[in-house]
């Protein structure tokens, strides 16, 4: 599947008054494309490699706003309907969360009104995230892989997608043997998983396990599937460092992904501080802002003797 044909899988979530105008767009853009922002009121906005555009009657995307496509309550309310797949009841722990989980790895941000019980009402802006594929995007990163992981950086840069992909590298032995991975998959963006089915390649020795709760998952992973290695995208609790940790004892590699905007953050955040002092991961891989630079590699221990410093 090419990454236009992913941008089209993801319009069964937005309203077909919308999604014919989307259709239209060239398949070299289309694949560029990672975000479909609804807001009431306002034109339909497509985030393409990190950059804002907008979206013209004929089907083609101009930077400015001015006889554009406009998004309207009813649009809004029937792509909310169609991500859904008319149960708003079956999405009340995503939603509770802000998102929806859909076909194919694609994710849905949802705005609204949010109760105090977590509930969302009177929605009012979706952001549809793309799923893209992008084989050998980790070539650089998995020529130098040598033990536990971290993926850093900003939101947008390409953590998820270099995962994917180094996750697939390590399962068929491209940078060395073979090896057993094991993915927890919270959000199924990382495997774009439907009914059973993982829409993107993570190799030939990779096992998927779809759960919300990525603690349990990594226990129950390294408890049952015996992997080499387990693979998750953003740490972010307590109980997943936990987990984490055990697995290490157990002899498991991890891989994973973190938010931050420098290096320096990675001592301030305390969950990335004590992943780091775990011993889990060897290496950070610092990722520039929507790819406007060259990765930068650091050793575990150049981190923490900084911070000691």
């Amino acid at each position: 599947m090419t990454n236009a044909q992913r941008f089209d899988t993801a319009l069964y979530g937005v309203t077909p008054r919308l999604r014919t105008v989307l259709c239209k767009l060239p398949d070299d853009e289309k694949a560029q494309i990672e975000e479909i922002r609804l807001r009431n009121g306002l034109p339909v906005a497509l985030t393409v490699r990190g950059g804002c555009a907008f979206l013209l009657p004929e089907g083609r995307l101009t930077l400015c706003s001015n006889k554009t496509v406009t998004v309207q309550a009813e649009d809004i309310a029937d792509s909310f309907r169609l991500l859904c797949r008319s149960s708003v009841y079956a999405h009340t722990e995503e939603l509770k969360n802000g998102f929806i989980m859909m076909q194919y790895g694609h994710r849905a941000g949802v705005c609204g009104r949010m109760g105090t019980d977590g509930s969302l009402h009177d929605v009012s802006s979706l952001n549809i995230r793309v799923a893209r594929e992008i084989k050998g995007c980790a070539d650089a990163i998995a020529a130098c892989y040598n033990g536990g992981l971290l993926l850093a950086g900003p939101p947008g840069s390409g953590k998820t997608t270099l995962l994917r992909d180094l996750v697939r590298q390590i399962s068929e032995g491209i940078s060395g043997t073979p090896r057993r991975v094991a993915v927890i998959d919270s959000r199924g963006e990382i495997s774009g998983s439907d009914a059973g089915k993982s829409y993107h390649d993570l190799g030939v020795n990779t096992d998927v396990l779809i759960t919300p709760d990525k603690a349990a998952g990594i226990e129950i992973a390294v408890r049952t599937l015996f992997p080499d290695v387990v693979a998750f995208d953003e740490i972010g609790t307590a109980g997943e460092l936990k987990s984490v940790s055990e697995s290490f004892c157990a002899g498991v590699e991890v891989l994973t992904t973190a938010h931050i905007g420098e290096k320096e953050e990675l001592n301030k955040r305390p969950v990335t501080r004590q992943l780091l002092e775990s011993g889990a991961v060897a290496t950070v891989a610092v990722l520039p802002p929507y790819h406007s630079g060259a990765i930068r590699y650091y050793r575990v221990k150049e981190i923490l003797c900084e911070c000691s410093a």
